[in-house]
């Protein structure tokens, strides 16, 4: 059963459409208009929209527009009400994104098939998404066990070389052949071990702190008022004593309502990626511009570095995909975090692009008015 919410002008129509509906068993909650529609979408959206074609003030084409062109109601079903007469009209709400019609006057064995049959394509949707989130988690476990696995192995392997390293010098003690040279050696070999351990631990360590930042994805989103020019010296801040030069452009007395937190650890996470990958010689330069263009808030992010450096855009999007192996830490996930941080949880929208200068972020995300 489903939520169905029924929009006529003509409150006959409303009451045999709820009739109808109601005794398959049906919630069906009802809307005079478009604008009333639209607030009670807003308040709680529906599984599913039976609208009159023709309506005053806001026609029912114009609703399904409004509705297909949001991101949080794109995906609800609409079926129009028609006249048989009404051919022109079904084919515009068709191209509007409507979903199937059903003709006046109603017959009641038709309106529940149509209705059921968009019931039924939901319910697909559905099962589709939760097999391919299935598939997405699988993987998910089989590339943090390979990255976790792998550095762990060598970490333990070294620091139990430490340990026979040290037992064979106490033995050597006891039994009175320790010298000088032979400490100097023992000593050698466990700081190289402990070194390995720690390099690898390290790796780990940051696995687990991007696995920690996809996590933030579903956490609810904490819009505050921020000074885009304090939250860049933040950042500015943040990344003072590591090998790179930031340069933060910002217009004077800019304010917007946004999550800082969650913005910051974007930009946190793409100039680590730009440590990691994009550097050349000398010191990594990256040059970060924040603006507020047509209600929005722009965010320009410029390296200097090698770009993609032999993988496609789409590919550096990809979980595990990287061109850096080995000790360096890195294991591939920063970009696709970057990328699901300000998709997902900051409802914004990005642009990568490889030229010559390096590699090149446009970010735009919806702030909420000051």
């Amino acid at each position: 059963m489903a939520d169905i919410l029924v929009v006529d002008d003509v409150a006959e129509n409303l009451h045999m459409l709820q009739l109808i509906l109601r005794q398959q068993g049906h919630t069906v909650l009802a809307a005079i208009n478009a604008e009333i529609a639209l607030s009670i979408i807003q308040r709680k959206p529906p599984e599913l929209v039976i609208t009159d074609i023709k309506m005053p003030g806001t026609s029912g084409i114009e609703l399904c527009k409004l509705l297909k062109a949001e991101k949080h109601t794109s995906h609800i079903p609409v079926i129009f009400v028609s006249a048989h007469s009404d051919t022109d009209w079904i084919v515009e709400a068709l191209h509007a994104g409507g979903n199937d019609y059903i003709t006046k006057p109603f017959i009641p064995a038709e309106i529940l098939a149509r209705v059921d049959t968009q019931i039924k394509l939901l319910d697909a949707q559905k099962s589709a998404v939760k097999q391919q989130l299935s598939q997405v988690m699988n993987e998910m476990v089989i590339g943090v066990a390979h990255e976790i696995n792998t550095p762990l192995g060598t970490a333990i392997t070294a620091v139990s070389h430490c340990g026979d390293t040290v037992n064979k010098l106490v033995a050597a003690l006891e039994a009175g052949r320790a010298d000088t040279a032979m400490f100097t050696d023992k000593l050698r070999e466990c700081d190289t071990s402990l070194a390995l351990s720690q390099r690898n631990l390290n790796r780990v360590a940051k696995f687990v702190s991007m696995v920690k930042q996809i996590a933030r994805v579903e956490c609810p989103v904490s819009p505050t008022r921020v000074s885009l020019l304090e939250f860049a010296e933040k950042v500015q801040c943040a990344w003072s004593d590591k090998p790179v030069e930031l340069h933060l452009v910002v217009p004077k007395d800019l304010v917007a309502v946004f999550d800082g937190g969650l913005l910051a650890s974007v930009l946190d996470t793409l100039i680590a990626n730009s440590l990691a990958h994009g550097r050349q010689q000398g010191t990594l330069q990256v040059t970060i511009t924040l603006d507020i263009e047509e209600g929005k808030l722009s965010v320009r992010y410029q390296d200097n570095g090698l770009g993609l450096d032999g993988i496609s855009e789409e590919d550096m999007l990809k979980p595990f995909v990287t061109t850096k192996r080995g000790n360096t830490g890195h294991v591939g996930l920063s970009a696709s975090v970057a990328a699901n941080l300000i998709v997902n949880a900051l409802e914004g929208n990005y642009c990568v692009q490889n030229n010559e200068d390096g590699l090149l972020w446009q970010i735009t995300l919806p702030v909420e008015p000051v």
